[in-house]
Order: C-alpha cells, then sequence, then structure tokens
C-alpha cells in the first residue's frame, strides 16, 4: 500500500486557440497564445504582444526528446492518458493550473481581463467535469478592477471551485497585497473555505530582472522573492491577521525560506515596534504557521524547519508536465524523501504528501478515489463498445 500523494502543482494545457478564438474581437488584441518561430523559440504572447520566449527543447537535456518513451508526458489533453501518467508516477490528485492562462493575469484591459477569465474558468470546469476531485482546477481571476475581481470570484465558488490562482505581481491598477482593500476578497474566500494560490512566474514580473554572467541562475532563483514579497504584504499589512480563517498557498517559489522569513518578520515587528502599523493581533510567525503554505518538490530540505513552525505548512508537489518537475519519478521521490528527517512520524509523512492538501481543498482521499474508479469504468466501457 503506497501513500496517498496528492501534487499541489500540476498544470492542464487547453486548445491552443482557446482565447483567440473566443475572445471578442475588440479584445482578442490581448488574448493569450502561443507559437514556435523559425529560430525554435516559443514564443508567449498576448495578442501579437510577447511577453516572453523560451528555447522550445529548454529542457531536453533533462528529460531527452519529447517523443522519448521513458519521460513523454502524454496526459498534457487526454484525460484518460493523464490518468495513466498519474499511476505510473504515483500521484492520486492534483491541483491544476493553466498553462495558456498562465498569461492572464498579465492583460492590463478591464474589459480583457474579464473576458480571459471567464473563458478559462469555463473552460476548465467542463473539461474536468467529473473529476474534479482527483483534478482540482485553480480558477483565474481579473485583477484590473477590484469589483471585476469580487464578482468572478464569487461566480467561480458558485460553480464549485475549490482553488484561486494568484499572481504574485499584479497588473499597477490592482491594490497591493497590504491593502485593506483585500480583505472582503480574502473574507468571501474563507468563508467559503478556499485557499488563495499563488503561481511563480505568474503576473507583471521582471523574468529577466539580471542579464549577464549568472543572469538564468539568478533569475530562477529569485522567484521565491516573489513569494516572501506577497507572505510579507499579507502579514504586515494585516490582512491575513483580520482574516484569521483565510489560507494562501505558494507554488513552485521552494519552502525551504519560510522559517526564515517568519523569524525575521518577527524580529522586525519587536525591534522596529514604534514604526510597525498595523498592530497585530499575534507574531508574524505565528500567523505564518496557521495560515501559509507552501509546495516543495525537487527542495525537502524545507522538512527540517517544520518543528519550528508546523507540519501543515509543507505540501508535496511535481509541477507535471513541466520538465523542471519530478515526473516520471516521483515514486522514488517520495520514497526516500524522508530519509534525512528520522524523527518524522507516519502521520507527519501522510500531511505532507496528501493529507495536508485535501484538508486545504475540502475533499477526502475517498473522493478521489470515486473519481479514479468512475474515469476508469468509463474508459473500460468504451474499449468494450
Amino acid at each position: 500500500m503506497r501513500p496517498f500523494v496528492f501534487s499541489c502543482d500540476a498544470h492542464i494545457v487547453e486548445p491552443l486557440d482557446l482565447f483567440t478564438k473566443n475572445m471578442s474581437p475588440a479584445n482578442r488584441q490581448w488574448a493569450p497564445n502561443a507559437e514556435v518561430d523559425d529560430k525554435g523559440m516559443r514564443l508567449n504572447k498576448l495578442g501579437d504582444t510577447v511577453l516572453f520566449k523560451i528555447p522550445a527543447n529548454f529542457h531536453a537535456h533533462k528529460v531527452g526528446d519529447s517523443n522519448d518513451l521513458d519521460t513523454r508526458r502524454r496526459g498534457v489533453r487526454d484525460l484518460s492518458l493523464r490518468f495513466a501518467d498519474m499511476e505510473r508516477d504515483g500521484v492520486d490528485a492534483e491541483l491544476c493550473f493553466p498553462s495558456l492562462g498562465l498569461l492572464a493575469p498579465s492583460i492590463p484591459d478591464r474589459e480583457a481581463s474579464r473576458e480571459a477569465a471567464r473563458i478559462y474558468n469555463d473552460w476548465a470546469w467542463d473539461f474536468l467535469a467529473d473529476v474534479r476531485n482527483k483534478l482540482i482546477p485553480a480558477a483565474i481571476i481579473p485583477l484590473v478592477d477590484m469589483d471585476d475581481a469580487l464578482e468572478e470570484l464569487k461566480r467561480v465558488i458558485a460553480l464549485g471551485f475549490r482553488a484561486i490562482m494568484m499572481p504574485p505581481v499584479s497588473v499597477p491598477e490592482t491594490p497591493k497585497y497590504n491593502d485593506p482593500a483585500w480583505d472582503i476578497f480574502f473574507a468571501t474566500c474563507a468563508e467559503a473555505g478556499i485557499p488563495l494560490v499563488f503561481h511563480t512566474g505568474v503576473g507583471v514580473i521582471n523574468l529577466r530582472a539580471l542579464r549577464g554572467p549568472g543572469g538564468a541562475l539568478f533569475n530562477y532563483t529569485r522567484q521565491m522573492n516573489d513569494a516572501v514579497d506577497v507572505i510579507a504584504a499579507l502579514v504586515g499589512g494585516g490582512v491575513l491577521d483580520r482574516n484569521p480563517d483565510a489560507h494562501v498557498l505558494f507554488v513552485e517559489c521552494g519552502a525551504g525560506w519560510l522559517l526564515g522569513l517568519a523569524e525575521r518578520m518577527d524580529e522586525v515587528y519587536e525591534g522596529h515596534a514604534p514604526m510597525i502599523q498595523p498592530k497585530l493581533g499575534r507574531k508574524p510567525s505565528e500567523i505564518v504557521r496557521d495560515q501559509v503554505h507552501c509546495s516543495f518538490q525537487n527542495d525537502p530540505g524545507c522538512l527540517l524547519t517544520y518543528k519550528l513552525l508546523s507540519i501543515d505548512n509543507f505540501l508535496f508537489a511535481t509541477d507535471y508536465p513541466h520538465s523542471e518537475g519530478t515526473f516520471p519519478f516521483s515514486r522514488q521521490l517520495v520514497e526516500r524523501m524522508f530519509d534525512h528527517v528520522p524523527d518524522i512520524t507516519e502521520e507527519e509523512k501522510a500531511k505532507v504528501l496528501g493529507l495536508n492538501a485535501v484538508k486545504l481543498f475540502g475533499i477526502s482521499p475517498e473522493m478521489v478515489r470515486h473519481d479514479t474508479e468512475r474515469m476508469l469504468a468509463r474508459q473500460q466501457a468504451a474499449n468494450n463498445a
């Protein structure tokens, strides 16, 4: 019997024309899309504007050719193959982010932002119909205008979404995360029992902050700083303290730094007390312990810190189907993940691997199993037809 494993970072892949086909002519100039140019570069665009580009075979050095049967990701669009990949990798359930839709929070136009969010959310909800416990979709929120944000938040909650994707850095019109304007948004999520999930690299982020020698190492490493900034703003501004039932999760930002951040904020809160406003009802580290969560994949060193925070702060992720993730070697990673944490209990291991996630997203291993059985029965019926 292997443990129940939930990946808090995975992606579904939309039809390439999801936005260009469905956005209205007036807003199509902002439609997220991607193409590979004649130089082998993948161009990630809003309309005709290139936001960033990367080599299409960027991770071939790690996983080989995309047709390599040993490492090929087969389930990016086909759910039956997705289930097979998950079984091969030892993963029972996933939190699913968009692919093209990761570009949507960068849209600066109010109407286009609203339209893109609605198009993606409706598509994802339908695409994952009947398996939304096993593959939990994260909704996109338009953030150019906070009234629009709250309207779409309430709509996706009514649909049944269990996760809200947030950008670490939003468009300039959006209030900063220390602003009390966020209170009603966080309170609405808290009342519905839905976490806000911040995915690295999403939003108006300078992905090439440093150029020249060491630039790539610097730029990819510093993505954890986006999470640090958001946490410090939410804690320092009092948004989390005023909404103690709200939970935030940071994905693909690492996790080993969380204790250091919590201790640093405590030190500042005490040492610079005359300058600190607003005053908080709890120490910053207590707010982090109670309400902040981080996923990790290849960096299980964070588990060395959990006794000074909580085991509930840390959740496993694979980043399927992205090549920098752990597929198809997640089973092996899980088997050795706790070797350097000899005092961790079996109950704590189970929490990290999956039970923290099911609690956060309001599901259960039994609900996941029912989704799996239903899909497999459907596949079997189709094969026998």
